[in-house]
């Protein structure tokens, strides 16, 4: 990995690790509450950002609108616990930091465009990954928050 990554990936796992603790506070009965009205359940949030890493990795590298509707509906079915939630954010991390391993000086200044139209280095792609999972953590810690769960022992900065 470059060295100027070092510090995003230090940023994006210190994301990962408290939004497993996060995990750990949603109680069985909230798992199918929205977080907020009309909005995706909990579930339908955690499943969001346990494949947010790999999902936008995917996205960086050209995937199609349809790719990643396919890869989301696929594991949508597939995570059902907070133990399976756990183990593939772990998994979606490691494949992000193992695809950027492989990158080198060249490749992080290298421009891709998204279905969308949006275009970014890979390393602004990395920055978008780290805030992505910032935004939706934010949401997890206050829908949890408002389902009175105490969350004073969750650090959420280092």
């Amino acid at each position: 990995m470059q060295p100027p990554l070092n510090p995003i990936f230090s940023q994006i796992k210190f994301q990962v690790e408290s939004i497993k603790e996060l995990m750990h506070c949603v109680s069985f009965f909230s798992m199918e509450q929205e977080i907020y009205p009309g909005g995706r359940t909990c579930l339908e949030l955690l499943r969001h950002i346990v494949l947010l890493p790999e999902a936008d990795y995917r996205l960086s590298q050209g995937a199609a609108e349809e790719e990643i509707r396919q890869f989301y509906f696929y594991w949508e079915k597939e995570l059902t616990t907070i133990e399976m939630l756990e183990a593939r954010l772990d998994l979606s991390f490691i494949m992000l930091e193992d695809a950027y391993k492989e990158l080198e000086q060249e490749d992080l200044v290298r421009r891709s465009r998204s279905y969308w139209g949006t275009a970014y280095s890979q390393t602004e792609w990395l920055l978008t990954i780290l805030t992505h999972l910032s935004h939706h953590r934010s949401q997890l810690f206050s829908f949890l928050k408002v389902e009175g769960e105490d969350l004073r022992t969750i650090q959420l900065f280092e």
